[in-house]
């Protein structure tokens, strides 16, 4: 389920802390601070600092002090600086620690990482547990040198704990609707998957920034597939609706996006097809087959009793007039069921066969 399940460890990070830790006790010996010219783990990056002028061969000269290179320091660009007495350092020149190696336990389900070395404890949640391991431990590492914590990960191990949070994607991989000119996070989706360059779309829910949401919505009613859904082409299948509403706390908006053919209710003589979605968790295979039923007493021009439901379900997904979507997200299930297919000549024949009975 996860993009990652076994311990990862990176030997290459391993071996670099302990190199840099060497050459920043060798730097504080001789009363300077090891820079890097570019970003390199925890270490002051020169390109960051104020007023710095180039003074040539690995020389820079600021109002602060001075960089020169770095003797028998494991990589290019190394730099020691040395201090100008009663002067005012900018924030990454002070209170410079000696970072130490670490380990990580990362709860896929709470989506935490928590990080303990010595009395040193640090927990960060809502981590993207959809990236794989190599790109987790990097944006953690990223993280830790931004707060200045004097850990850095080598190691981080998975563990999957019972969590009272209920996640929508529980492999963290959030989809993502988009156009030519802005992208939302998809809450919720129904699809056919028809064509293998563009599917033809039930329902998505989106959460983005108003214009965003509006810029994706006139996508979707132009009928052009200019939307893109998990590297795909997706096309509303006819008129669509949107209902929003606005989420304050995360200053975005909400919008379900829904075919009108989905909608009970409002099937038209005219439309080729009806959708029947669950968006309810408990048994979703029974619920898609009342509602499929629901749509077909809706629909069809003769009359279908209850007590046919799953049997008619059955032969109909076999013969493929009702075709499974895919789903995920807050939508649990959906199928679409194609009225251009001969449901009397169907249901005639179950009925001289005896399988379905009057």
């Amino acid at each position: 389920m996860f993009a990652w399940t076994e311990p990862y460890e990176d030997e290459y990070i391993k071996e670099r802390i302990e190199e840099l830790r060497a050459a920043q006790k060798e730097a504080a010996a001789q009363g300077k601070v090891l820079v890097s010219s570019y970003e390199q783990f925890w270490l002051p990056v020169l390109n960051d600092l104020p007023d710095v002028e180039y003074q040539g061969r690995d020389r820079y000269i600021a109002p602060y002090g001075k960089f020169e290179a770095a003797p028998k320091v494991p990589f290019h660009g190394a730099l020691w600086f040395t201090p100008m007495s009663g002067v005012e350092l900018p924030p990454a020149l002070k209170n410079i620690k000696e970072w130490v190696p670490a380990s990580a336990v990362v709860d896929m389900n709470a989506r935490t990482v928590n990080i303990q070395m010595n009395e040193i404890e640090i927990t960060f949640t809502s981590i993207n547990v959809g990236l794989n391991a190599h790109e987790l431990l990097r944006d953690i590492n990223q993280e830790l040198v931004r707060i200045n914590a004097g850990v850095y990960l080598y190691r981080i191990e998975p563990v999957v704990e019972a969590s009272p949070v209920r996640h929508l994607y529980p492999d963290g991989r959030v989809p993502i609707l988009s156009n030519a000119h802005t992208r939302a996070d998809v809450t919720g989706y129904a699809v056919l998957q028809d064509r293998p360059y563009q599917h033809t779309l039930a329902y998505v829910g989106i959460a983005a920034h108003k214009t965003s949401v509006e810029s994706l919505w006139a996508s979707l009613i132009r009928g052009k597939g200019g939307c893109s859904m998990r590297g795909t082409s997706v096309l509303a299948d006819g008129e669509v609706k949107m209902l929003t509403q606005p989420l304050l706390e995360f200053n975005v908006l909400h919008a379900g996006i829904i075919c009108r053919k989905a909608l009970p209710g409002k099937w038209e003589a005219k439309d080729d097809a009806a959708y029947a979605l669950v968006f309810e968790d408990q048994d979703v295979e029974s619920q898609l087959q009342a509602l499929a039923l629901n749509r077909l007493q809706e629909t069809l021009a003769f009359p279908i009793p209850n007590d046919w439901t799953k049997t008619l379900w059955e032969y109909a997904l076999d013969a493929e007039y009702i075709q499974r979507l895919v789903t995920g997200g807050d939508c649990r299930g959906g199928v679409r069921i194609d009225l251009t297919k001969p449901w009397q000549d169907l249901v005639q024949n179950l009925l001289e066969q005896d399988v379905l009975k009057i």
